[in-house]
C-alpha cells in the first residue's frame, strides 16, 4: 500500500521541526555586549530556500523583481519524514505588470534535461519557454527534474559508458559496463541517495510542492517529450492544481516505450522517405530512399568499418542508426542528405571526413542511442527502468523482430543491453498499476503530434487523446519531435490556447517539408 502523497507532506511537516538556539555568556545576566541569538534556520520540508539563486542569470534580470529563484527542498522519500532531503533548483520569471492569468510551468524532456544552460539566456520580461523570446504575459516557471545534474544530489555515474559498442559483442560489453553501474549505485546509496525515489511520480509531487509553496491556486503545464509524461503524472496525482496543459510530442503512460521505440524509428524512416518520394526534386535527387537506408545498414551489419575515433572503435550499423535517428528527430528534412553522406563514407572510408565533422558524427551516434552520455545517467535509468518495469526480456526480444531486417541486429543488442542495465540498477519496481493505464481527465488540453516523430510516434498522442474529454489533438504532417521549437503554426496555437482563444488548426496541414 502506498501512502497518499498529500498525507506524506503533512506527516513530514509535523514530524520534522528544529530550531537553532544561541547560548548566552557564562555567569548569567547577559550584558548589552552579548551577541544576539542567530536567526533560526528552518528545516521543515517541503520548503523554499531563496538564500541564493542556483542559476546564472542574464544581466538584465533583477533577482526578486523580474525573476525569483532558489531551491525547492523536499524529502527524497516522502514516506520517511526523518530521511535525507533533496535540493531542486527553480525559477519564476515575472512580467513587468502582474496579471491574473495562471502561471505556466515548463516541463523538460529526456529524462535528464536541465535548465542550467538556457536560463542564462532569458532576458528580463521574456519567456523561458521552449520557443523563447516572447513577452511575458504571466508568471512562467521552470523546475529541474529531481536527480538531474543541477540538483543536489544528482544521480551521476561518470565512469559508466555504453552504447554502439554493444553491437558487436553485447555480452562482453555488458560484462565491462555492469560492474561500473553497480559501483555507481553502491556509491550513491552509501551517501544516502536512494535511486528508487527518483521517479516520474516523485517529480510530480515535487511540482505540487512548488505550486503550493509559491501560493499558486492553479498552474498551466507545458511539457515536451518526457515532460508530457511528467505532466500526465501531475494531473493523475494532483489534478486539482492544474488549470490546463500543453502536451508536445506525447509519451503515453499506457504504452511501454521500450517495446515500441524500434518500430517508431523504423516507421519514421519510411514516413520521411515517402515524403521525399512525393516531391519530384527530392525523389530525383534521392531515389528509393527507404530501401537505401536498409541497404546502408545491411552493408554495415556485414562489414563494419574500422574507425579509431568512433564510439565503438568502428563505424557499424548501431552508429549509423544513432546518427540517422538524431537527424530525423529534429531535422527530418536532412535525412536524405544524411543517408547520402553515410553512403559516401561507407564507400570511401571515414578518413575522408574532416575532423570537426567526425566529432559531430560521434555526438549524433551517441545522442541517438546512448543515455549514458547524460551527466546524470543514474537519473535516466531510475526513470526509464521504472516506467518500463513490467517489461520482460522475452517481450524485448520479440520487439526487436518488429523492425525491418536491417535494423534487427541493432535493436536486439540494444534491447538486451537495456534489460540487463535495468536489472542491475536499484530502480523502483512497485509503481501503482494506475501508472500504466490511460489517464481519464477533463483538464483542458492541447496535444501536438508530429507525423514524422521517431521517438514519440503519433499513435501515442492518439492514445492519450482518447481518454482526455476536453482535448484538441493537432497532427503536423511535416514535423517530427518537439513541435513548438520548429513550427510557427504550433507557436501560434499554443499562444491562442493559453489565452483561451479559438484554435484554427488548419495551419498545421499547410506546413510542408522542405528537403535539403
Amino acid at each position: 500500500m502506498h501512502t497518499n502523497p498529500r498525507l506524506r507532506r503533512v506527516l513530514a511537516s509535523l514530524a520534522v521541526t528544529a530550531t537553532a538556539i544561541g547560548l548566552t555568556a557564562c555567569g548569567g545576566g547577559g550584558s548589552s555586549d552579548a551577541p544576539a541569538p542567530p536567526t533560526p534556520v528552518s528545516t521543515q520540508v517541503p520548503r523554499l530556500d531563496e538564500s541564493r539563486c542556483p542559476y546564472t542569470l542574464h544581466p538584465s534580470q533583477q533577482p526578486g523583481t523580474s525573476v525569483r529563484c532558489g531551491e525547492l527542498v523536499v524529502l527524497q522519500d516522502r514516506a520517511n519524514p526523518t530521511g535525507p532531503t533533496l535540493r531542486i533548483p527553480f525559477a519564476v520569471f515575472r512580467p513587468a505588470t502582474p496579471g491574473a492569468l495562471p502561471p505556466v510551468v515548463y516541463l523538460t524532456g529526456g529524462p535528464g534535461q536541465t535548465w542550467a544552460d538556457s536560463v542564462p539566456t532569458v532576458q528580463a520580461g521574456q519567456s523561458p519557454g521552449f520557443v523563447g523570446g516572447a513577452k511575458l504575459p504571466r508568471d512562467e516557471v521552470v523546475l529541474e527534474q529531481r536527480g538531474s545534474i543541477a540538483t543536489t544530489p544528482a544521480l551521476s555515474c561518470p565512469a559508466v559508458s555504453w552504447g554502439p559498442e554493444m553491437f558487436r559483442d553485447t555480452a562482453s560489453a555488458l560484462l565491462a559496463a555492469l560492474p561500473g553501474m553497480k559501483s555507481c549505485a553502491d556509491g550513491l546509496i552509501a551517501k544516502g541517495v536512494q535511486p528508487r525515489h527518483f521517479t516520474t511520480d516523485d517529480m510530480a509531487a515535487d511540482l505540487e510542492d512548488l505550486r503550493q509553496l509559491l501560493g499558486y491556486g492553479k498552474v498551466v503545464l507545458n511539457g515536451v517529450s518526457f515532460g508530457t509524461m511528467w505532466a500526465l503524472a501531475v494531473v493523475r496525482n494532483h489534478g486539482a492544481g492544474v488549470d490546463s496543459m500543453v502536451l508536445d510530442s506525447v509519451v503515453s503512460p499506457a504504452v511501454r516505450p521500450a517495446l515500441t521505440s524500434g518500430a517508431a524509428l523504423d516507421q519514421a524512416f519510411s514516413a520521411v522517405a515517402a515524403a521525399c518520394a512525393a516531391q519530384p526534386a527530392c525523389a530525383a535527387a534521392y531515389p528509393n530512399l527507404d530501401n537505401r537506408v536498409s541497404a546502408l545498414l545491411d552493408k554495415l551489419n556485414a562489414q563494419p568499418l574500422p574507425w579509431a575515433r568512433g564510439p565503438a572503435g568502428e563505424f557499424n550499423a548501431t552508429v549509423a542508426v544513432g546518427v540517422l535517428s538524431s537527424v530525423v528527430l529534429f531535422a527530418p528534412e536532412s535525412l536524405p542528405s544524411a543517408v547520402a553522406l553515410l553512403e559516401d563514407l561507407v564507400a570511401g572510408g571515414l578518413s575522408s571526413l574532416p575532423s570537426a565533422q567526425q566529432d559531430n558524427l560521434v555526438f549524433f551516434a551517441r545522442s541517438g542511442l546512448d543515455s549514458s552520455i547524460n551527466p546524470a545517467a543514474g537519473q535516466v535509468w531510475s526513470v526509464v527502468c521504472a516506467d518500463n518495469a513490467t517489461t520482460t526480456q522475452a517481450e524485448l526480444a520479440a520487439a526487436a523482430q518488429l523492425v525491418r531486417p536491417a535494423m534487427r541486429p541493432v535493436f536486439a543488442a540494444w534491447n538486451e543491453a537495456s534489460y540487463a542495465i535495468c536489472q542491475s540498477w536499484p530502480f523502483r519496481r512497485d509503481l501503482p498499476a494506475s501508472n500504466f493505464q490511460p489517464l481519464n481527465s477533463p483538464v483542458r488540453t492541447l496535444i501536438l503530434s508530429g507525423a514524422l516523430d521517431p521517438s514519440t510516434p503519433p499513435s501515442w498522442a492518439q492514445q492519450v487523446a482518447s481518454t482526455l474529454s476536453n482535448r484538441t489533438l493537432v497532427s503536423f504532417p511535416a514535423r517530427a519531435h518537439s513541435i513548438q521549437t520548429a513550427s510557427p503554426c504550433a507557436q501560434t496555437l499554443v499562444n491562442a490556447f493559453l489565452a483561451g482563444q479559438p484554435l484554427d488548426t488548419s495551419c498545421a496541414a499547410a506546413e510542408t517539408l522542405s528537403f535539403e
